[in-house]
């Protein structure tokens, strides 16, 4: 397991091995959002504000601190995501993928 700070300041868990300057890569679609904390198996969470909500089709992405998620259409209705608003993004280890920048 390797551990990474971001340049934000939040710290997240990959299963890929990272040694010095790396970029976090996680497919949006791995993301999950909710209005609360829910206690689950992902071993990432990001709390943030929501900096845009975007619609690509019948789904919506939704950039939360330094990460972007994509939900259904009708997710983001049900959790009546917008700008401005709180939420949590979770995602799993073994999604996230390291990118050496060096």
């Amino acid at each position: 397991m390797t551990l990474v700070q971001l340049d934000t300041g939040e710290l997240v868990y990959s299963t890929e091995w990272g040694e010095g300057d790396v970029g976090v890569v996680i497919y949006p679609w791995e993301v999950s959002i909710g209005r609360l904390h829910q206690d689950d198996s992902a071993m990432n969470l990001i709390q943030g504000e929501i900096r845009s909500v975007t619609a690509v089709g019948n789904r919506v992405r939704v950039r939360i601190g330094p990460i972007t998620a994509e939900v259904t259409a009708s997710s983001a209705d049900k959790l009546e995501l917008t700008r401005g608003g709180t939420v949590y993004a979770s995602f799993k280890a073994t999604g996230t993928r390291l990118v050496p920048l060096a």
